[in-house]
């Protein structure tokens, strides 16, 4: 599951709570959920259906995104494993605002909304381990927003690159499931300044970007050089 900054500075002051609350969700959808598996770019759940099921990610990574008027989905959030979505209209009941689709080949639990509420209701230990998870996901978007007004776009996109990768000792690697275009609605700048900043870093060497794939063989130098 790929890490924020939030998340890795909130693990150091208080990990054993975070990891423990994890356990709890964790363990819910293990012992009650149901499997799914989910082909790349098949849809979840679409705009407008009836909010029947809360889901956890196994395996895999699930893209939250709302249609817009020229007909490009805008996505919102990502979803990594460990991470539970859909709760929001079940628990508010309303239908889906948004839809859900794989990015990733995916493996993922659900819970019928009734089986959920009735745990919510029945076990105090996930109703709150639910809060903490939300809370900190509030605390991270609004981390997030502060970082979108006040950071430079090779700022984001180095930082998104790093949370998306796979990192061993001082290298990642990132197998980009996303187009320039949806990396552009998450970090907020045009499809074209993505593009022209992958194409400046490889051309400096900072960075080896074949299409859909990224290399980045120093991490420290890469961080030092964008300021991370």
């Amino acid at each position: 599951m790929a890490k924020t900054e939030y998340d890795e500075q909130a693990g150091s002051v208080g990990g054993e709570e975070i990891f423990r609350e994890e356990r709890v969700l964790t363990g819910l959808f293990e012992q009650y959920g149901s499997v799914r598996h989910f082909k790349k770019n098949e849809f979840i759940f679409r705009e407008d259906e009836d909010s029947q099921d809360i889901y956890w990610v196994r395996s895999g990574l699930v893209k939250i995104s709302q249609s817009a008027k020229e007909g490009q989905g805008i996505t919102l959030f990502l979803r990594h494993a460990g991470e539970v979505f859909g709760a929001a209209e079940v628990l508010t009941g309303q239908r889906r605002q948004r839809y859900a689709r794989c990015i990733l080949d995916s493996e993922v639990l659900l819970l019928s909304a009734d089986q959920f509420r009735g745990l919510l209701l029945s076990r105090p230990d996930v109703l709150y381990a639910l809060t903490v998870s939300n809370a900190r996901r509030l605390l991270h978007t609004q981390r997030y927003v502060e970082t979108l007004i006040s950071r430079p776009v090779a700022w984001r996109l180095g930082h998104f690159l790093m949370q998306l990768g796979e990192r061993k000792p001082n290298e990642l690697y990132v197998g980009l499931p996303l187009s320039h275009e949806e990396i552009s609605y998450i970090i907020g700048c045009s499809r074209q300044t993505v593009t022209e900043t992958l194409n400046e870093w490889n051309e400096l060497g900072i960075i080896r970007y074949e299409k859909k794939r990224i290399w980045i063989y120093d991490c420290e130098a890469f961080r030092e050089h964008l300021n991370l």
